[in-house]
């Protein structure tokens, strides 16, 4: 009967880590990308976090206490950074704690309603994105603040990444929309020397302005502003 049940704990166990592993869907990503990430309820799920690594970005917890972090980054079983979202800033700590080791900060900045981002390594040079421009036709050239509703969002962005001297060195890239694989897709180029931690605060920060974007805007589906892209129906062809 020992036998028997410490077969049947294995099992179990081989069961469940199965289903863990196959928890998250499989969203293809562009093949160059450094980076990736997918939306998946309130988590961001990190396709390519690196080479050969994936995890997780997920709320630090359903009650925020003063002084913790936002969002925890988790790759392998551990946290390997948590994340401050203060106002649309993100500072990037290697602990959850506001005394653990700076990774560095995204920062948000705004012309006529289009959004860029500024991506500062502690210690390392700044990067810098473009605005991200519309690929295909849309009703709004750029990812912008000026959108009027929910449709206005539809569509691929890309902002090229620059660096001080204003060469490019990569690209960042959102897709939005309710048919495609996730809600929300996120692909970055990036130089390797750009720590991971940092591009994925930087997903972190191009989500929270799409949250900010999509309460601000009109739900055609609803008559009311605000509402999410994937509660979107599909419209008459």
């Amino acid at each position: 009967m020992k036998v028997h049940s410490a077969r049947l704990a294995a099992v179990l166990v081989g069961v469940a880590a199965v289903g863990c592993a196959t928890l998250h869907q499989n969203v293809p990503v562009d093949p160059a990308a450094t980076f990736a990430a997918h939306q998946e309820h309130r988590e961001l799920v990190i396709d390519r976090l690196g080479p050969g690594r994936s995890g997780t970005l997920r709320p630090a917890g359903w009650l925020r206490l003063p002084g913790s972090p936002t969002f925890l980054l988790q790759a392998d079983g551990d946290t390997i950074a948590a994340l401050w979202l203060s106002g649309a800033r993100v500072v990037v700590r290697q602990k959850p704690s506001e005394a653990a080791p700076l990774v560095g900060e995204v920062v948000p900045s705004w012309q006529d309603g289009a959004v860029q981002l500024t991506l500062q390594p502690a210690g390392g040079p700044a990067l810098r994105t473009d605005h991200f421009v519309r690929m295909g036709v849309g009703s709004t050239p750029t990812l912008t603040r000026a959108a009027q509703t929910v449709l206005d969002l539809r569509g691929s962005y890309e902002g090229t990444v620059r660096d001080a001297n204003g060469g490019a060195v990569g690209w960042f890239r959102v897709r939005l929309g309710p048919y495609l694989p996730a809600p929300r897709i996120f692909e970055a180029a990036l130089p390797a020397a750009v720590p991971s931690e940092i591009v994925a605060a930087a997903a972190a920060a191009l989500d929270a302005e799409v949250d900010w974007i999509e309460d601000h805007v009109l739900n055609v589906y609803r008559g009311s502003g605000g509402g999410g892209l994937e509660q979107s129906i599909p419209l008459p062809r």
